[in-house]
């Protein structure tokens, strides 16, 4: 009997390459019998080391059309998506109908934008201009250029949640939660859908030292 395709999307991250700093590598290496696709948010300039971040509306567009075009070319195959941090509200966001399951990495549950403001001005050599471009230094030596446009349009207040609720309405969402998450500190998922499944891991945001465990879960709940 022929066994339906099986496909998984990945929705990565703030300001991150297409394999959201080796999370996504990780998790496909271990998904050999599903075909992973991967894609860049962001405007990428390697001669530069730069990355230009798209507003949500502009990524929301991008993911829509990795998903329609994956329809098209394989009408009857299962869809899941996998998301990071900012990359799960954008999957929220874009709502997709056809998609299987959806997980949830540590997900965004605060569009505002004060925290991310705060965290990258620790750094001297940053720059935020929210009339303009803002420079973001990143760890790796690349810096993330941000136009006004991306933090106008994350300081909509919808709720994360509601978005999440709503996404449960039409697809399986399940959150994996770091317990460990420096980068978003405690999250509360008050307020969610009974339908959400919540699944608490130790580890950091980017699930640093525990990707064996994360990657162990996530194939079993395939």
């Amino acid at each position: 009997m022929h066994e339906e395709k099986h496909i998984v999307i990945f929705s990565h991250g703030f300001g991150v390459h297409k394999d959201d700093n080796g999370l996504f590598s990780d998790i496909s290496q271990i998904l050999q019998e599903v075909q992973s696709i991967m894609f860049d948010y962001n405007e990428v300039d390697e001669k530069n080391n730069t990355l230009t971040v798209k507003p949500f509306s502009k990524q929301v567009e991008i993911l829509k059309s990795i998903i329609s075009e994956q329809k098209q070319i394989h009408p009857n195959a299962a869809i899941d998506l996998i998301c990071h941090s900012q990359g799960c509200i954008v999957a929220a966001l874009t709502r997709a109908t056809g998609i299987r399951k959806v997980f949830l990495l540590s997900p965004l549950m605060d569009k505002g934008i004060e925290r991310t403001i705060a965290r990258y001005e620790k750094n001297p050599e940053t720059i935020i201009n929210l009339n303009g471009i803002s420079k973001l230094p990143r760890s790796d030596g690349s810096i993330s250029l941000v136009p006004a446009e991306y933090w106008q349009e994350r300081k909509i207040e919808v709720p994360p949640i509601d978005l999440y609720n709503k996404l449960s309405e039409i697809s399986e969402v399940i959150i994996i939660k770091p317990l460990q998450d420096t980068i978003l500190g405690e999250t509360s998922f008050a307020g969610r859908d009974e339908k959400i499944v919540v699944i608490e891991l130790n580890g950091d945001h980017n699930f640093t030292h525990t990707r064996s465990e994360l990657c162990e879960v996530i194939k079993k709940l395939m």
